[in-house]
């Protein structure tokens, strides 16, 4: 998206790819009533299985007829056949609930057993639960000892007489500390009789605190503790060979430290090894075995790599992540179990872990201090917030989107008949002349997301004459067999025209999102010199370097790296968070387009040529074919979103549109980041979390530093993170050039906000 020089040549392109496409649907006619525009089916498509070989493992629902509300994790109630699962019912704190059901019971009633103020984060059962009934519950919450945000371990007694009933009253604070953003606060015993909690950094960001290295403070840690001998006013004490108890002002009850934020531990039942799996900042995410006094170099480093290596480093040396993953694979990683299970022989000792952000799963062997064997498991679209074992010994999956899953064998087989070519997928009539097959249906929408100065052109392929089922508020749902299409060119140097001829546009890459069985999947194909066909990208993903005609300076080159986006990549935007589907929205596509020489609705064309699902409706006398939705008597009455380069429009829609387009897919309430900004267009200035809140991430040296600080966007860290590129873009994933237009944009319009409008806005978030 072009703000500046080469406006009038993006909108030339534009409106001559459109015409082509629009003039290639049907035969359409500027007179020809609306009533008549005749569709042309696609029945050609060829994108049917799977490229690469397929996981061993996919996911199945164990309880469908169960909703469970935010669900975080699940615990084997000992002494019966009942779980308890984890269920949040705050935005990012409690209350929270354990709700108890018998495993058994494939249709269970659910009931509550636990509710506390506090969000919980983990459950352990004293290994002598079946003679004290003793319950121990990781937490966060309002401390009233110490008048703040605390992490806290938590007692309570569960009477084995009363049907396993748990005491209310019995509730003891056996250790808290001050912990506001990376809490950790999971926990479990080990083969020692000893009790581990894992403490996160403190703070939602870059170790403000830099606790990671201090052993002097408890978070960015391992604590281990004896909670069956007590000390003074304490309800534990410290085990006599912890490895930090002889170190001045060091805290003793430290095991290991350097960690970030361990969302979830667990202990191998076999070996005694403690796993945990640590949510990573930047760009790597790990899993670690924890050992005894090991430092694991947060925040040093992040996983393997520097982070902020001049920061005082702690007493140890820095050990390596047991496993590592980049954020081209995972996001947001949850630890799991080692697996023990009689389902599943080939999965027996390996560790199972797995990623909210992507819905990847995998497995990894650990023996004698490395990783033996390490593959996926599953590849599924599941928001993984924890794993369990159940009473059998089998593994339970948690999705934060309400349920319980199990791993089955996947009959999923890749298929040779795979389109390796683009020109095999049955989208293009032609693609040595770029003709779409007519059965495609072009679209444009109001605001682009940034691709780095690419031309975009856009379709819809629909099996058949199958239609969409439309929404006013949110991305559509499509059928299976859907392929939605995105072409991405650059102005390349040298190419049809010269260095120094205005900037032709070569074909990069043709994006594609295919819905099958249920579930949609994201492939990239590459355009080849000659522009006459473009071939499959492996998973992994590819960078290609282009030589590139300057936006800013036309008669300049410039080297500009292309990156084609890994599998799991299109899926950590295409989350279901966002529903999949970015583009295709009434606010997107709500807008006015050029056929032939005529301007005409968009949506008003979709839905005349059939795209809209309709339904038998039979009421009244006669039965008649009605649309199972309702366009309102205007289109004015959808939502619409601003084109950012459009000075027609005012700043502040401009504005809100870019953040929409680009921004929004993640930071939305479900998106599972650690930023707490909504960017819904839809939602208000105030209530966004944007403007006059304090970043809980990097400062970035800023003095003042706010998200949004009306009327200074020097010390607007949101400007700041539009401005770069590497460590602290936004996005971090997709781009690897800045938009200088929608810098000057915001710039713009964060000089335009009042200064009061910081204290009604943070006043607004306070009281809802």
């Amino acid at each position: 998206m072009f703000f500046g020089t080469f406006r009038s040549i993006r909108l030339r392109y534009l409106i001559c790819t459109a015409s082509c496409a629009l003039a290639a649907v049907g035969s359409i006619s500027a007179t020809e009533p609306r009533s008549s525009i005749a569709r042309v089916a696609w029945n050609e498509s060829r994108l049917v299985g799977f490229p690469d070989a397929p996981a061993p493992f996919k996911t199945s629902a164990i309880y469908p007829a169960i909703r469970l509300n935010n669900p975080l994790g699940v615990s084997s109630l000992p002494g019966t056949r009942d779980l308890l699962v984890h269920v949040h019912r705050g935005g990012y704190g409690g209350p929270a609930s354990l709700m108890r059901f018998n495993q058994d019971d494939l249709r269970p009633t659910l009931e509550e057993f636990l509710t506390i103020d506090e969000i919980i984060y983990g459950v352990a059962f004293h290994p002598n639960f079946h003679n004290n009934g003793w319950m121990y519950v990781g937490c966060n919450g309002n401390s009233d000892a110490l008048k703040q945000k605390c992490t806290k371990v938590l007692r309570f007694t569960v009477d084995s007489s009363e049907d396993y009933r748990c005491d209310l009253g019995s509730r003891v604070t056996v250790i808290e500390w001050p912990s506001n953003g990376h809490n950790g606060g999971d926990l479990v015993f080990g083969k020692d009789g000893m009790l581990y909690v894992s403490a996160g950094d403190g703070t939602s960001d870059s170790d403000a605190n830099l606790a990671g290295q201090d052993l002097s403070t408890l978070p960015g840690s391992m604590l281990r503790i004896n909670v069956d001998v007590t000390e003074s006013d304490q309800q534990y004490s410290v085990p006599k060979d912890n490895p930090f108890i002889e170190l001045a002002n060091a805290r003793p009850e430290i095991w290991a430290y350097g960690l970030r934020n361990p969302w979830r531990i667990s202990l191998d039942s076999r070996t005694g090894d403690l796993w945990a799996g640590i949510n990573g900042q930047d760009l790597w995410e790990t899993a670690q075995v924890v050992q005894r006094g090991e430092n694991y170099g947060w925040s040093i480093t992040e996983g393997s790599h520097d982070f902020q290596p001049r920061r005082e480093r702690g007493p140890t040396p820095i050990v390596l992540p047991t496993i590592e993953h980049p954020h081209s694979e995972a996001r947001s990683l949850t630890g799991g179990h080692v697996y023990y299970g009689q389902k599943h022989k080939r999965l027996w000792g390996h560790y199972l872990y797995g990623d909210y952000a992507t819905g990847m799963i995998w497995a990894a062997k650990y023996n004698d201090g490395k990783v033996d064997s390490h593959f996926v498991v599953a590849r599924t679209r599941l928001q993984i917030t924890g794993f369990g074992i159940g009473h059998d010994n089998e593994l339970i999956i948690v999705d934060y989107g309400g349920g319980l899953h199990e791993l089955v064998p996947n009959d999923q087989r890749a298929s040779k008949e795979f389109p390796r070519l683009l020109s095999e997928t049955g989208i293009y009539s032609s693609t040595e002349r770029h003709q779409v097959h007519p059965g495609l249906i072009p679209y444009e929408v109001n605001s682009p997301l940034w691709s780095d100065g690419a031309m975009k052109e856009r379709f819809i392929g629909l099996p058949g004459t199958q239609s969409i089922d439309f929404n006013a508020t949110k991305s559509w749902d499509f059928p299976d067999g859907t392929v939605l299409v995105k072409t991405f060119s650059l102005p390349l140097a040298g190419r049809a025209g010269g260095e120094k001829s205005p900037p032709f546009f070569t074909r990069i890459e043709t994006r594609l999102m295919t819905r099958q069985q249920g579930e949609w999947f994201g492939y990239s194909y590459r355009w080849n010199e000659e522009q006459t066909d473009a071939v499959l990208v492996e998973s992994e993903g590819l960078d290609e370097c282009f030589t590139v005609v300057d936006a800013t300076e036309p008669q300049s080159n410039r080297e500009q790296t292309w990156h084609y986006p890994s599998r799991s990549e299109c899926m950590v935007c295409h989350s279901r968070a966002s529903n999949f589907v970015l583009g295709l929205s009434a606010e997107q596509t709500n807008k006015q387009i050029m056929r032939g020489s005529e301007a005409i609705e968009q949506l008003e064309w979709f839905r005349t040529m059939g795209l809209f699902r309709a339904s038998a409706n039979t009421e009244g006398d006669n039965e008649h074919v009605a649309l199972a939705f309702q366009f309102p008597k205007s289109l004015n009455d959808l939502p619409r979103l601003a084109d950012p380069a459009s000075d027609s429009e005012s700043l502040e829609n401009r504005v809100r549109s870019y953040l929409h387009s680009n921004c929004a897919n993640c930071h939305v309430k479900e998106g599972g980041g650690n930023s707490k900004i909504i960017l819904a267009a839809s939602r208000s200035l105030e209530k966004t979390g944007l403007v006059g809140v304090i970043p809980m991430h990097d400062k970035f040296g800023l003095a003042e530093a706010r998200l949004i600080t009306p009327g200074d966007p020097q010390n607007s860290v949101l400007l700041e993170r539009l401005k770069r590129r590497g460590k602290g873009q936004m996005p971090p994933l997709a781009s690897n050039v800045i938009d200088h237009a929608a810098v000057r944009l915001v710039e713009a319009w964060i000089r335009s906000l009042p200064e009061s409008l910081g204290d009604e806005a943070v006043e607004s978030l306070n009281h809802p």
